[in-house]
């Protein structure tokens, strides 16, 4: 078998895989031990020789490993172990670490638990092999004597059955050690040397035929180890081929079915996704191009740098358990997805099975944190491993051990698979009464992947269940009551949405450790980041949960909701997205107004009518109806009433911390959200519930233009499900003991007035509630909106006056062009109207008995003005009066005009420039004006200025040098 030539070859094999660091860091810490006997590391706390035991426990066994291992050596190598200015130091210094090491751990099993571990015993040999032949240039004959007697001892260790791990990628590092043991070990016969080969050689032909699956996948769950062993059996069928052993080509074979899963299993970035173990690291180097040397491994590695693409962008693997799937070669933000329904050994094996992973636009989206640690009692370790840290599904708050004895009770299947379509179902079994199958469809439209994922939940007993998406770090998550958004900075980069046959609820968690991990990220061994993980929650035995992912021609539609901008999320029986904003008046909140929304267009969930409750000044909370694809109501999911619920103890939390009692809350909306005002304002025992057009049989409604609402809302379309929403309003005005005043406003062409108000009418009067009904003319149910802002500025104003009485929609508005108010009023058929125009509470103008809706007045004087409003139905002649809001005017324009009057001279008033002075001496001539002739000016003939130009003329010519002067005066500001 060898021959001195043979060895040669082998020899200089091997020594390719040594490493040797020949960095200036590596150098620094080498030369620590040097000059203080300290063994450091870039990774774990410097260790002194000088302590009583160096060799002792530490905290972490990864920390162990690369002690006991001799791991920290590889920085000397290449530094100060090869310079001649500190090779002989180095040597010495080696030799004492080695000795140390001896003492403490000489006899096995050591007095350290790593100091004898399987593969750290492979690491230490192949350590030493590389420490020897430079120990022997510098070292006394009895040193290396030392040296070389350590390392037969630890390859006759390594030779003992009971010490060998079989199976796994430990065995195969220890067979490793002892093949390199017998090409290196120049000190040992060609005899003994053989047959240490030919145990090495048998033992990893044992592991390599059976550590990868039928599709040349390797068990050990992590596209990382899935290279270290096909690099490991590369170096062993070079060895092979040297001595011509007849497992060469079986090796051959087996590399190069490997190839396919190593090459597409790589993201568009040319790393691997951080699943199970995986180190994310680059894998485009030479001694990974000696190992898979085709183009297109090499256009994976190199993010389409180098080589050709692959032609397949779909690998399927229904025997390893995998899918992976990208929307494109060529492009690196392509969108990849890595499903997993693999069980195929224990080894490295995390509890993330039917986990799913997503990354696009160069962003991981649905994330898996990545291993921390294989310390197993550190938290984070311990949460790495669980289903805590991947997309899966966790039952009754525990998660599924590592491993288990259930291997086979995870599958893949894979249904269809063509060039824009491809569908899976995996199906997990390990839960003790419960199966989980998960089926992923991902449909190529316009080259944009649509993602459709559905769990199916089966059991013989009710349960706890969390459906988990744990999210990349870079991304900002917007929750919904049944999705959520994800954002990169202030763009939108991916939505999902659930429906599901059951009530859920949404819970966020970002970097928490108590009562167990949960939100975190670890992008290297040992480091962790806070990151978002979201919880879809519900109960019960049996359930559906269909799961729409989308990268573009989004499910929500993007309102701009950030928490950053004031929105925040109420943790209840459900969460809540609301916006809470406290009165501008001096003095703080004294009112306030909770505002619910109408129905919009699925996927678009927004709130109504901020800028109307804005302006009157009240204290206004603002809460998303975001449950389902069109909202709920705010009242129920599937016919659990948490929502209800958990709205209203957001609005007694906002009471609570404002200092407010029921009395001072008003709650409005229209259309829907007059439903979800009256509902919870009744509840609540609100002081004032202001409508538009809303829905009161709510489920007759829906079942013909919304059943998705319905379905939503009862968990079903039948008859019995119509019923009960119908039923919601006529209970609750039953049941309440509420004083609130409802004031309602709808159409006469509205379908609400006939099928909806007339029966809140009739239902509230006969239980004795307050209300007041305002049906107007024409307006289609399509119009309520406008009149509604209105109609609730109008009432919130009058509201926080005190007043009792209702009051119309009115529009009030200044033109300051014209110095003119304008005011249109909507009212009832058939009303007669008065209108008083107020400067300063004075009555300035009047209008009697109009069934006029507009008029308009002109502003003579700065002043603060108002309208008052009389209204009265022409058959009974029952008045009501109430006022609009004030307007204040600061200055006004002196126009001939607007009075109607023209001077005979050149200087003939026009419409002058506002210039400060001009104003100032404007202002104080028509003050003197209207002090000594206030019935002329201030009487009702003013708003008839033509048919009092004689009064008005007289008046002017008494005083028609004062108006010469001041008109001289201003010539050069016309």
């Amino acid at each position: 078998m060898f021959t001195d030539d043979r060895i040669a070859v082998m020899r200089s094999i091997v020594l390719e895989q040594f490493t040797h660091a020949r960095t200036d860091a590596a150098r620094e810490r080498a030369q620590k031990f040097l000059y203080q006997e300290i063994i450091s590391s870039s990774l774990y706390p410097d260790i002194s020789l000088k302590d009583e035991n160096p060799w002792a426990d530490r905290d972490a066994r990864s920390h162990e490993r690369h002690l006991h291992g001799f791991l920290f050596f590889t920085d000397w190598f290449g530094t100060v172990l090869e310079e001649e200015n500190t090779k002989d130091e180095a040597c010495r210094a080696a030799l004492k670490i080695v000795e140390s090491w001896l003492h403490q751990n000489g006899e096995f099993p050591g007095n350290s638990r790593m100091a004898f571990h399987d593969e750290t015993t492979a690491q230490r040999l192949i350590i030493l092999l590389q420490l020897e032949p430079i120990l022997s240039d510098s070292l006394t004959a009895d040193s290396i004597s030392l040296v070389r007697s350590l390392i037969d001892e630890t390859a006759s260790l390594l030779t003992e059955p009971a010490f060998h791990s079989a199976g796994n990628n430990h065995g195969m590092f220890q067979d490793l050690s002892l093949l390199y043991y017998s090409v290196l070990a120049h000190w040992k016969d060609y005899i003994s040397r053989e047959e240490y080969a030919r145990l090495a050689f048998k033992r990893l032909e044992q592991y390599f035929s059976s550590c990868f699956t039928a599709e040349g996948v390797h068990v050990e769950n992590t596209p990382t180890y899935h290279l270290m062993v096909c690099r490991q059996m590369s170096v062993v069928r070079r060895l092979a081929e040297v001595i011509e052993h007849p497992d060469a080509e079986q090796y051959a074979i087996l590399l190069d079915k490997a190839e396919t899963y190593a090459t597409h299993a790589l993201m568009p970035n040319g790393l691997y996704p951080p699943i199970s173990d995986t180190a994310q690291r680059p894998v485009n180097n030479p001694a990974m191009r000696k190992v898979f040397s085709s183009p297109e491994f090499l256009y994976a590695a190199s993010a389409g740098q180098q080589g050709v693409p692959p032609t397949e962008r779909v690998l399927a693997l229904p025997d390893t358990g995998y899918l992976v799937y990208r929307s494109s070669w060529e492009d690196r933000n392509a969108t990849y997805v890595f499903f997993s329904a693999a069980y195929n050994s224990g080894y490295h094996k995390h509890s993330d099975d039917l986990s799913l992973f997503l990354r696009s636009g160069d962003l991981d989206l649905l994330a898996e944190s990545g291993p921390f640690s294989y310390d197993y009692k550190d938290p984070l370790s311990r949460y790495a491993y669980s289903q805590f840290s991947h997309n899966s599904l966790v039952v009754d708050g525990r998660s599924l051990p590592r491993t288990d004895d259930r291997s086979d009770a995870v599958t893949l299947r894979v249904e269809e698979k063509t060039p824009d379509r491809v569908v899976v179902q995996g199906s997990n079994a390990r839960y003790d009464d419960t199966l989980h199958t998960r089926r992923l469809e991902i449909h190529e439209s316009h080259s944009e992947p649509l993602i459709n994922v559905s769990d199916i939940i089966t059991s013989g007993a009710d349960h706890a269940y969390q459906l988990l998406w744990n999210l990349g770090p870079n991304v900002t998550a917007v929750v919904h009551g049944q999705g959520f958004e994800l954002f990169r900075g202030d763009r939108k980069v991916f939505d999902l949405i659930i429906d599901a046959s059951v009530p859920t609820r949404m819970s966020v968690h970002r970097g928490r450790m108590k009562p167990r991990p949960m939100g975190w990220t670890f992008p290297e061994f040992g480091k962790a980041i806070p990151s978002t993980a979201i919880s879809v929650e519900f109960s019960g035995k049996d359930a559906r949960i269909d799961t729409a992912i989308r990268l573009a021609d989004f499910s929500y539609r993007d309102r701009g909701i950030f928490y950053k901008d004031g929105w925040r999320r109420y943790r209840g029986s459900v969460s809540l997205n609301y916006l809470f904003c406290p009165s501008p008046k001096d003095g703080g909140t004294t009112n306030l107004v909770v505002c619910f929304t109408a129905i919009h267009q699925p996927g678009d969930f927004t709130y109504n009518y901020k800028s109307t409750i804005d302006e009157t000044g009240a204290a206004a909370l603002y809460i998303l109806d975001d449950f389902g694809d069109q909202g709920a109501y705010y009242y129920s999911d599937h016919g659990s009433t948490a929502i209800f619920e958990t709205v209203q103890d957001l609005i007694k939390h906002v009471m609570a911390e404002n200092g407010l009692d029921v009395t001072r809350v008003a709650t409005v909306g229209s259309s829907k959200g007059g439903t979800a005002a009256l509902i919870h304002g009744l509840a609540l025992g609100a002081d004032r519930i202001i409508v538009g057009a809303p829905q009161v049989r709510v489920g007759s409604f829906l079942r013909g233009p919304h059943p998705n609402i319905l379905q939503f809302m009862t968990g079903g379309t039948t008859e019995n499900d119509v019923a009960h929403l119908d039923s919601v309003i006529p209970n609750i005005l039953a049941s309440s003991a509420s004083t609130a005043k409802i004031f309602v406003v709808v159409g006469e062409a509205d379908h609400h007035r006939k099928n909806h108000v007339v029966p809140l009418i009739a239902a509230a009067e006969n239980y004795g509630v307050d209300i007041h009904p305002l049906i107007l003319p024409g307006v289609p149910h399509a119009e309520i909106g406008k009149i509604f802002t209105h109609y609730l500025r109008a009432n919130i104003e009058h509201w926080i006056d005190g007043a009792e009485l209702p009051v119309l929609p009115y529009k009030f508005l200044h033109s300051p062009k014209h110095n003119s108010f304008s005011l249109e009023v909507n009212s009832p058929a058939d009303t007669i109207h008065s209108y008083q125009l107020y400067r300063n509470s004075v009555v300035v103008e009047n209008r009697l008995d109009t069934p006029n809706r507009k008029a308009v007045f002109t502003a003579r004087l700065p002043g603060i003005y108002r309208i008052g409003i009389s209204y009265r139905a022409s058959s009974t002649g029952r008045q009501r009066t109430f006022k609009t809001r004030s307007i204040e005017i600061q200055e006004t324009s002196v126009c001939a005009e607007s009075i109607n009057l023209s001077i005979k001279d050149s200087n003939s008033v026009q419409c002058l420039p506002a210039s400060s002075q001009y104003r100032a001496r404007a202002r104080d001539l028509m003050s003197r004006l209207v002090a000594r002739h206030p019935r002329v000016l201030a009487s009702s003939a003013l708003r008839r200025i033509r048919a009092k130009r004689k009064a008005v003329w007289r008046l002017i010519r008494k005083h028609a040098a004062q108006w010469r002067a001041f008109t001289r005066g201003n010539q050069g500001e016309r």
